[in-house]
Formats: structure tokens, C-alpha cells, sequence
């Protein structure tokens, strides 16, 4: 990915993007897009990039396409991250809101799908991947996110985006620690976590390659 001085770069997604961003003053949380904006304007000074916090709480990828003009178009942004999907996953298992109807897979991929075609109007968008941090393969809400990652490649090829596999990234870290030690509930990131994906969204924007895991 080519970066340009004065890049506008918004971040869309759910609470793991959002990161209590309306409990601080540059709105940026304290997640993976604050670690971002310092790596930016450590590493890339001469850029002088704007970074945008576009992550609401408790949000689905419908809750997302409702308000992608409003939250994210509105900015003309040069660059979009995507990361939703968790809680179209997590709803199946939590039942936290019975009022408000779940996503089926089929229906999460036709709103990426919408998504990625408002996309079109950035000059670069990735895809990031829902995951769950849990390194029991079999578990049932593993299974189901995964599946739901799939939805979201699937979109990817077809628009032929950059798509970032977060689950392979928590996989490998997983390789010698528990996903609890990166996140509570195993889902939310702490600083760890957000580090892991902070550096995986840095690779795609300096176009390095991912080592394998």
C-alpha cells in the first residue's frame, strides 16, 4: 500500500475498534487505532496522516451499513479498515438483546458485500477478519466466527481487497500463551492484543509481508 502526506485513514468496526474512544479527548480510544496513530506519527512523520475512530459499541455489520455514510463516506477518506462481525457472531451464543433479530452468515455476507461496494469510493479498503481467541478449534463460538471469516474473504475476492486474517494473527501468539492473556472475555483486546493488531494493520500499510505463523 502506497501512503500519501495528509492520508485521512478510517477505522470501522464495532467495540474492539471503538476502545472507549468517547472517554478521550482525541476520540481515538485506547485500542489499536491510538497504538496506530503513534506508530504514524512516530515511524512516518512526513505523512501527517488524520486517523478516524469510526468503532461503535455492541454494533453488527447491519448497525455498520446504516451508518457508513454518516460515520465514515462523510470524511472522504483515502484509506478504510473494516473489522466487524464479532457480534453478529457473539449474538447466536449471548442473547444480551432478544429484541434485536440475529445475523445468519448468508445475511452478514450480503452486508459486507454492500459494504465493500461503498468501498469503491476509497482508494484503498482491507478487511479485518472477526476472531475469537481461543485456541480450542472445536469450540462452537470458534467455529462460527471462522465461519463468518470466510463470509468476509469470500467478499474480499470478489472485490479483489486486502483482507487481514486476524484470526491466523491471535493463532500464532496463541502458540505460547492463552487468548485470555490477551483479552478478558476473549474477544475484547488489552494492550497485548491491541499491539498484535496494531502491528498487523502497520504490515498492510507499509506493504510488508506477514511471517508466517
Amino acid at each position: 500500500m502506497q501512503l500519501k502526506e495528509k492520508d485521512i485513514i478510517v477505522f470501522a468496526g464495532d467495540s474492539t475498534t471503538d476502545a472507549g474512544k468517547n472517554e478521550t479527548g482525541d476520540r481515538l480510544g485506547m485500542g489499536y487505532v491510538k497504538l496506530l496513530h503513534g506508530m504514524l506519527n512516530a515511524f512516518r512523520p512526513e505523512l501527517r496522516p488524520t486517523l478516524v475512530n469510526a468503532g461503535i459499541s455492541g454494533n453488527n455489520s447491519q448497525e455498520l451499513l446504516a451508518r457508513w455514510e454518516k460515520d465514515v463516506a462523510a470524511y472522504r477518506p483515502d484509506i478504510v479498515f473494516c473489522m466487524i462481525g464479532i457480534n453478529d457472531v457473539w449474538r447466536h451464543f449471548d442473547l444480551l438483546d432478544p429484541e434485536k433479530p440475529l445475523i445468519s452468515c448468508e445475511e452478514y455476507e450480503k452486508n459486507l458485500e454492500e459494504i465493500a461496494k461503498k468501498g469503491q469510493a476509497a482508494r484503498e479498503f482491507v478487511f479485518m477478519t472477526p476472531y475469537y481467541m481461543e485456541r480450542n478449534r472445536a469450540d462452537e463460538m470458534r467455529l462460527l466466527a471462522e465461519q463468518y471469516a470466510s463470509a468476509m474473504k469470500r467478499v474480499a475476492a470478489r472485490h479483489a481487497y486486502r483482507i487481514v486474517d486476524l484470526q491466523q494473527e491471535f493463532d500464532a501468539y496463541m502458540r505460547y500463551r492463552s487468548g485470555q492473556s490477551v483479552s478478558w472475555d476473549r474477544v475484547h483486546p488489552n494492550e497485548y492484543g491491541a499491539m498484535l493488531i496494531a502491528r498487523a494493520v502497520w504490515r498492510v500499510l507499509q506493504g510488508e509481508e506477514r511471517r508466517e505463523a
